[in-house]
């Protein structure tokens, strides 16, 4: 004979995963513009938003809104190349038998991923800066100083070390 516990629990556990999906549902149901991408109201893309914040006008915007377009792809190309190198390595990792040599080269393959994608960002932004004016160049300056905050945690904090970024999980 099974324990009782085992059968409350796993009731419970039911209820629980009936009860998330339940709220999801509803939430969605209420709300689905905020779930569906298409019903959301679209205004020029980021890239054109960016160039409308610097007062970009004419020549120096198209050449503006094309290298971050390029910036984009590049950046998107690269990731998709780190993720794949990833899960290589994992599937290394994880084999019966891995196999040290392949490892190391994954490893090393990374560490290469890794430069491109900081010299993508650094070729990004002294492209960008070319076309603009000291005053276009010190808002752009900004933006990417928030976007660093952003992605440290937070602004610093005043008198106090800076805030740790959240650890993610690989």
């Amino acid at each position: 004979m099974k324990p009782i516990w085992l059968w409350i629990a796993l009731l419970l556990s039911v209820g629980v995963n009936l009860g998330v999906l339940a709220t999801v549902g509803t939430t969605r149901l209420r709300e689905p513009a905020r779930w569906d991408r298409a019903a959301r109201p679209e205004g020029p893309p980021p890239v054109e938003r960016a160039a409308d914040r610097l007062g970009l006008e004419g020549e120096k915007r198209e050449a503006f809104i094309q290298i971050q377009t390029d910036f984009f792809q590049d950046m998107h190309q690269s990731r998709q190349e780190l993720e794949t190198l990833r899960q290589s390595l994992r599937r290394e990792l994880m084999a019966e038998s891995p196999d040290r040599v392949r490892v190391d080269k994954l490893v090393v393959a990374m560490g290469e991923a890794y430069s491109r994608l900081d010299r993508v960002f650094v070729d990004n932004v002294l492209k960008s800066r070319e076309v603009l004016d000291p005053e276009q160049e010190q808002r752009y300056l900004a933006f990417l100083e928030r976007i660093r905050q952003h992605d440290r945690g937070g602004p610093q904090r005043p008198g106090g070390p800076p805030r740790q970024p959240r650890s993610r999980r690989p």
